[in-house]
């Protein structure tokens, strides 16, 4: 999984990638990464997921990213 480094705001340290069921639910991390990108590896096959990555740095979090949905 990859995706862009955000043009406005400061740089990140780290990048918190989180899971949710697609129908809803509380998000919950599944990695970080110090890169605009990661492999996650045992994730739970045949279920609609929802991903979304969050940067953080020493002046906090950004908001979250938008959401993508994928079938594993």
């Amino acid at each position: 999984m990859d995706w862009k480094k955000s043009p406005d705001g400061g740089r990140a340290a780290f990048y918190r990638v989180e899971r949710r069921k697609a129908a809803g639910g509380e998000w919950a991390m599944v990695g970080t990464a110090l890169e605009a990108e990661i492999t996650l590896n045992s994730q739970e096959r045949g279920k609609e997921w929802e991903y979304r990555v969050i940067a953080v740095n020493k002046a906090g979090e950004s908001g979250p990213s938008n959401t993508v949905t994928a079938v594993l």
